[in-house]
């Protein structure tokens, strides 16, 4: 997996272990992007570890988990260009030779040490900590939807003129029936790789609240050889953003839905050109469907296939936020 991200903690990673000359007495190490109090080195078994400076001010109780270790307050002897030196660091080591989680380990938590304190303390840096390894707990859990379900959603973000207020209205609950919600209006990402644009809705979907707009995304996302994968797109995303905390839930999103299935992230790729011409809009009303009302109250979850070839698409919304952070 490669990764394009100016700054990322994970290119400092690799150029370490390309010229790694670390000796049993120093570990070598690089700054972390953003921080000249903080280093990236490499275990003596080659392992991801961040040598974090803390204010030694409150304590905290090391954590050694099956991935991720954390110890506080440890002597630590560094070399950096030349220099060795021996200093009080906490050490935070990722316990993997799987480069996917090596390189989310090292950005993500390099973005997080740009996000807190300079010199956090112990206590402050153990809550950082323990959202990291909350995310790494959900690699072991099934994925929540379709790599193409996922893809399509990122080219949604990706292509808007705001993706910042598309990605704080993103939703990757079970229990949320629509892809996009900033709390008055609703998007749903429908994709396909058909020849006809048919997808399947639920009968909720398209029985919106009369209070609030609903638009349905569509695009035709296939599978090639080659393409842009989601790593490629959530980088052409990031690149867009420069508020830390909605990079960081950028990232939190997509490995939380792509679960046990995140080794994929950046080896499928689809038709970035394809999906991107074909991707449309349709407002709620103009689509046919089945009023709620006609559903015997006996009968749940129903859906059913539509064709949007022949609804007319939107190319203009106004009066709504959501809907404007698209572009259209």
């Amino acid at each position: 997996m490669t990764n394009n991200m100016e700054n990322s903690g994970y290119k400092v990673f690799l150029e370490l272990l390309r010229r790694d000359s670390s000796s049993k007495e120093y570990v070598s190490v690089e700054s972390v992007p953003f921080s000249k109090h903080h280093k990236i080195g490499i275990s003596s078994e080659g392992y991801p570890m961040f040598f974090v400076k803390c204010d030694g001010l409150t304590k905290a109780i090391n954590i050694n988990l099956e991935l991720i270790s954390v110890f506080f307050s440890q002597e630590c002897s560094i070399k950096e260009n030349e220099n060795n030196t021996t200093e009080i660091y906490t050490i935070v080591l990722l316990k993997t030779y799987n480069s996917d989680l090596q390189q989310y380990f090292t950005d993500v938590f390099s973005i997080i040490l740009k996000h807190i304190e300079s010199i956090p303390s112990e206590r402050d840096l153990y809550r950082e900590v323990k959202k990291v390894i909350d995310l790494f707990s959900s690699i072991n859990k099934p994925p929540l939807k379709s790599i193409q379900g996922l893809w399509t959603e990122l080219l949604v973000i990706e292509k808007a003129i705001n993706p910042e207020y598309l990605i704080n209205a993103w939703h990757i609950s079970p229990f949320d029936k629509f892809d996009f919600n900033d709390g008055i209006d609703k998007l749903e990402v429908k994709s396909t790789t058909k020849s006809k644009r048919v997808h399947n809705f639920s009968i909720e979907q398209l029985n919106n609240n009369p209070g609030s707009d609903l638009l349905i995304a569509s695009a035709f996302t296939i599978e090639t050889g080659s393409g842009k994968s989601i790593i490629n797109l959530r980088d052409n995303i990031v690149s867009k953003i420069s508020n830390i905390k909605v990079q960081l839930r950028l990232n939190e999103i997509i490995y939380k839905t792509m679960g046990s299935d995140y080794e994929k992230l950046g080896d499928i790729f689809f038709d970035y050109q394809q999906a991107s011409d074909s991707l449309s809009f349709y407002k709620i009303k103009d689509i046919p469907s089945i009023h709620i009302d006609a559903i015997p109250s006996q009968i749940s979850n129903v859906t059913f296939s539509c064709d949007l070839t022949n609804v007319p698409d939107v190319l203009e919304v106004k009066d709504s936020l959501l809907f404007e952070s698209l572009g259209i």
